[in-house]
C-alpha cells in the first residue's frame, strides 16, 4: 500500500470530487460549458496541472519501494522531474487534456490502493470508477482531440450538459454516503 487510505476515506473523498462536479455542472450548465470548451485550449490551467502530475511523480519516485531497482531511485527522479519540466514547458497542444489525463491515472491509484483487501461488498464501484478513470487517462493522453470533439458535442445544448453532469453527480451522491455511512 502507497497511500494508507481506508475504503471509507476513498469513497468519501471521491464522492465528493464527484458530486461538486456534477452539481456544477447541472445547476449552472452554461457557465460549465463555458469553462468546459474552453478548458482543452487553457495553457495556463494545463500546466499548473501539469506541475501538480510532475510533482505527484517525483514524490512517489521518491518514496514508493522500488524493488531491485533502488539503487537507481535518483535517476528516475531525476529523469522524472526533468522531463515533467519540459512537457511544461514545450508541450502546447491540449496541455490541459494530458494533465487530467495524468491525474486521473494517478487518482485511480489512490482509489484502487483505498480499496486493495477491503472486504466490502461496495469496493467494486470503486474499483470499476478506477479502471474508467485509467481507459479514460490512456485515451486521453494519446489522442487528447478525443476529449475535445466529446466537450463540444455534449456543449451544444444546456440539456446535454445537465443530462452529462446527471451521472457523476448521482455517482458522487452514492459514493459519498457509502463513506459517511459505512462503519
Amino acid at each position: 500500500m502507497i497511500y494508507h487510505l481506508s475504503l471509507k476515506a476513498v469513497s468519501f473523498g471521491t464522492g465528493l470530487l464527484h458530486l461538486l462536479v456534477g452539481a456544477v455542472g447541472f445547476f449552472y450548465p452554461s457557465f460549465f460549458g463555458k469553462f468546459l470548451k474552453d478548458f482543452s485550449r487553457n495553457d495556463w490551467l494545463g500546466r499548473v496541472m501539469m506541475g501538480i502530475a510532475v510533482l505527484w511523480t517525483v514524490i512517489l519516485l521518491a518514496t514508493i519501494d522500488l524493488g531491485e531497482y533502488t539503487p537507481q531511485r535518483i535517476w528516475f527522479v531525476l529523469f522524472a522531474f526533468i522531463f515533467g519540466s519540459l512537457v511544461i514547458l514545450a508541450i502546447e497542444d491540449f496541455i490541459a487534456v494530458r494533465a487530467l489525463a495524468l491525474l486521473l491515472l494517478l487518482g485511480a491509484d489512490v482509489i484502487l490502493d483505498g480499496a486493495f483487501l477491503s472486504d466490502r461488498s461496495w469496493r467494486i464501484l470503486l474499483v470499476l470508477l478506477a479502471y474508467g478513470w485509467i481507459v479514460m487517462g490512456m485515451f486521453f493522453v494519446s489522442m487528447p482531440y478525443l476529449a475535445r470533439d466529446k466537450i463540444a458535442w455534449v456543449c451544444t445544448s444546456d440539456k446535454k450538459i445537465k443530462m452529462a453532469a446527471l451521472f457523476p453527480m448521482i455517482l458522487g451522491l452514492v459514493l459519498f454516503t457509502l463513506g459517511l455511512v459505512d462503519s
